[in-house]
């Protein structure tokens, strides 16, 4: 929208609140700093000009405190001078108290607008000393909540700047120690905290690790010496502290009445409480070295006295203590919550002590029944406080909380809060009651029980002062009941499975009939006539339902009425809301999904998976492979392989560079011992079948009854087909030509009957070296190879992944059996001799990895 600059002119000299609903809708309009048609120079000359002048002053610093936070950064780097001397002018002159709160928040949007430029940042380091000198013990009351938020802005950017004003920083945060404003003591712990850090923070922050601790252990003594002074006429079971080191507050006055006295103590021990919570739980720029135990002392010290305690020595002084001794407690809780949430787990090694606060502190501040029950109760700010620290606590500790070691007094006094007031009681009296009295005495109860009667009556047709009566039963009870309940429901989630089974049976009894009467008095009135207490309310219902005992089933048989219903016929749209929530939530354990979810295998897809798994992309990234095998001599100038190499996954033996082995008969009977029991020695270079290997039979294994032994046709050659189509019966390992360096050689097994000497049972594979290499005999020699071997169509079928070999000897020979068998085991062919097929595979896989129902 163009031209609205053109209206300054007239908005300027209009009323106040006009001026403030422009400035307000002018922020959806932010085109008014691009538009060429606005001359925001004359626009902030105008402005410059109000402020310079003391009768349009405050107009004209509301207008820029509006306008600075979309104002262009050149404007505001071009004007900052002038408006932070005017900011010093009004400061050092004391100006007006409704001028000085919108200097200091002209000044914050200065420092939030200088994080950006380095123009203003210098501007600010060295002008900033000059700033807070305004800021003392002379400043109005009405001027420190502004003060103090502009001193907080500063301390918390410009750290180093503030340094040198630390001693009278301090010596003003000190004086707001007795303030009974709320914000200010907010506002003034958050200072004290950011005062720590302004001197710098040496190597590694331990500077500002010092400091904080310093500040938190006098915060301890000082609310230990407050203390001892306001229990001083109260018996306490925590002795008194000594040697205490506190802080350098102002002296109380002793020229004023004791009573006042009293109030002035015990309103600066809740404002260090709030101090130390601060310091507990506020950023900071270093981790805190928090020492829990002193904190923990203090809260358990503060915790143990009570108003009943100080009400058996009535005096002035312990009334006007035991008036703000619940403020004090409420304190200390929240230190204690700030304890929580700082160290977390790390408090568990006090949870027997702190469980051991909850219960003692509900005692104390239960009250005591009298005809006066309906009406407000006593301590509700308290004891909703305590509910509120016993769920943060359960929430943070979970099922280590150790809750379950008090839940029995807890939930003692969790049901006694939740309960509606009845008004109606009913008095029976026996038939035998009136044989003994008097004439007299059964006139008389006659007339009462007449009474009685016209009293129920009215009550029952709800008429007159009876129903107006009804209506404020439990009036401002609603927190607390709202606070007991939500308790009651995290104790539950945290500790529901080791509450006794009597205990869960007693709060089904107590909730079921609190939740049906949700459903039919559409027209509530009293404790659950707030919608979030109902809220609440089934929340717990719903939380002793999903954490039961296993001794005890849940109340499950009324959910689906109760939350069906009220999800559509309560009267608030939050409680109808969390009903249908909580509805689906009971629907999930009535009917609950399966531990894992079924989805049928896709044999189909499995299978071909299976057929292709070798044009697999991962199949396909299979390079060659390195080996080194070492081959040693076996006295005869020939070599053994030494180590087991398996022959799937490492490349397979290959006679080293240089060495040609002569070529041997091959009419002499071999027998080939192993060093496993019916194993084929992996030195071997038998490659393992594919899963549609076939067993082989009796008949296929004696094909070749002239060969001397089992040899299997391998050649080097790359990873396509083009070779498959070689010879298959040449019983010798054919390896690359003589472009690689490599002469014939021939894998053959010696003939035990050449040498007599050697054992039986020494039959080793070996090869020979050529003429002209048997120089080279060395008895180690370690040959790296990459080569890659595939299995020729031979005689012999293909062998499986696992398979043993049957050695016969010469006996079995000349018995008319053949050489010696390499036999497939029987382990993959069902006991049948057969071998399986693809499909058999599949249905063994869907059968042992897939879950079917």
């Amino acid at each position: 929208m163009e031209g609205v600059g053109q209206l300054f002119g007239s908005i300027l000299d209009s009323d106040d609140s006009l001026v403030a609903v422009f400035l307000n809708n002018l922020d959806e309009h932010q085109s008014f700093w691009t538009d060429p048609q606005n001359d925001l120079d004359r626009i902030f000359a105008r402005i410059g000009a109000l402020i310079t002048g003391a009768s349009m002053r405050d107009r004209g610093l509301n207008i820029l405190t509006h306008l600075l936070s979309n104002c262009p950064l050149d404007i505001v780097e071009d004007k900052a001078q002038f408006y932070m001397n005017i900011c010093l002018k009004v400061c050092n002159q004391r100006g007006p108290k409704q001028t000085i709160p919108l200097v200091y928040e002209l000044l914050q949007q200065l420092i939030h607008r200088s994080l950006g430029s380095n123009e203003l940042h210098k501007l600010f380091v060295s002008n900033l000393p000059k700033l807070l000198e305004s800021v003392g013990s002379t400043i109005p009351p009405s001027v420190v909540p502004s003060a103090l938020s502009f001193l907080e802005v500063a301390m918390q950017h410009y750290p180093g700047a503030c340094g040198p004003m630390k001693n009278r920083i301090e010596s003003f945060l000190y004086s707001l120690v007795d303030s009974t404003n709320r914000v200010v003591i907010n506002r003034t712990a958050r200072c004290l905290l950011l005062l720590q850090q302004i001197r710098g923070g040496g190597q590694h922050g331990t500077l500002h690790k010092k400091a904080w601790q310093e500040y938190y252990l006098k915060l301890v003594d000082t609310i230990h010496d407050l203390l001892n002074k306001i229990f001083a006429h109260t018996p306490e079971t925590f002795d008194e502290e000594e040697n205490l080191e506190c802080l350098k507050l102002s002296p109380m006055p002793n020229n004023i009445h004791p009573i006042c006295k009293a109030q002035l103590l015990a309103i600066r021990a809740v404002n260090l409480i709030t101090f130390l919570d601060q310091a507990i739980v506020g950023a900071y720029p270093v981790p805190k070295p928090i020492t829990p135990f002193k904190a923990l002392n203090l809260i358990l010290r503060g915790l143990s006295v009570s108003c009943e305690a100080m009400g058996k020595n009535p005096i002035a002084e312990n009334i006007a203590f035991g008036t703000f001794l619940p403020s004090i407690h409420v304190g200390l809780l929240e230190v204690l919550d700030g304890l929580v949430l700082a160290l977390g787990t790390n408090m568990l090694m006090f949870g027997e002590s702190i469980c051991g606060i909850f219960p003692k502190c509900l005692r104390a501040t239960q009250g005591k029944r009298n005809d006066s029950e309906g009406t407000k109760k006593s301590f509700t700010r308290l004891r909703k406080k305590i509910y509120e620290s016993i769920q943060l606590w359960c929430e943070k500790m979970r099922y280590g909380s150790t809750i379950e070691m008090v839940n029995e007094p807890l939930l003692e006094q969790i049901v006694r809060d939740f309960t509606p007031y009845e008004s109606e009681v009913t008095l029976q009296m026996g038939a035998s009651g009136n044989k003994r009295l008097s004439s007299r005495a059964k006139r008389k109860l006659q007339k009462e029980q007449n009474a009685a009667t016209a009293l129920n009556q009215n009550h029952s047709n709800k008429s007159g002062i009876s129903e107006h009566k009804d209506e404020l039963i439990d009036v401002g009870n609603e927190t607390l009941c709202q606070a007991a309940l939500e308790c009651l429901s995290v104790i539950l989630q945290s500790a529901g499975c080791f509450i006794k089974p009597v205990t869960h049976k007693l709060l089904e009894e107590k909730l079921v009939p609190l939740c049906f009467s949700l459903v039919s008095n559409h027209q509530l009135t009293g404790l659950y006539s707030n919608d979030n207490v109902r809220v609440a309310l089934l929340r717990a219902y719903a939380a002793l339902i999903v954490n039961p005992h296993h001794h005890c089933p849940p109340p499950l048989q009324y959910a689906s009425y109760i939350f069906n219903t009220l999800q559509t016929t309560d009267s608030s749209t939050v409680v109808r809301s969390v009903a249908a929530e909580l509805a689906r939530t009971m629907e999930l354990v009535v009917h609950p999904w399966k531990e894992t979810l079924y989805f049928p295998a896709d044999k189909s897809a499995i299978k071909d998976a299976l057929a292709n798994k070798d044009k697999h992309p991962l199949a396909m990234m299979v390079v060659k492979q390195s080996a080194t095998i070492k081959y040693t001599t076996n006295g005869n100038g020939h070599y053994a392989g030494n180590d087991s190499i398996d022959a799937v996954n490492s490349s397979p033996l290959i006679p080293p560079s240089g060495i040609s082995p002569k070529k041997l008969e091959t009419n002499n009977t071999e027998e080939i011992e192993y060093e496993s029991d019916g194993e084929i020695n992996e030195s071997l270079a038998v490659t393992e079948a594919s899963d549609e290997s076939m067993c082989v039979d009796d008949e296929q294994e004696t094909t070749n009854p002239n060969s001397n032994g089992w040899v299997e046709h391998v050649t080097v050659s790359s990873l396509d087909d083009t070779n498959d189509k070689e010879k298959a019966n040449e019983p010798q390992l054919a390896v690359p030509d003589g472009t690689d360096c490599y002469d014939e050689g021939v894998i053959h097994r010696t003939d035990e009957d050449d040498d007599d000497d050697k054992p039986e049972d020494s039959a080793v594979v070996s090869i020979l070296d050529s003429d002209e290499e048997q120089q080279n005999e060395d008895d180690v020699v370690e040959a790296a190879m990459e080569v890659d071997l595939r299995v020729k169509e031979v005689d012999v079928a293909k062998v499986p992944s696992k398979h043993t070999i049957t050695s016969q000897t010469k006996d079995d020979e000349a018995e008319g059996g053949s050489a010696k068998k390499a036999k497939l085991s029987q382990d993959n062919c069902n006991g049948t001799g057969k071998a399986k097929n693809i499909d058999d595979i599949v249905n063994e896989m869907v059968a042992e990895f897939v879950d079917e129902p």
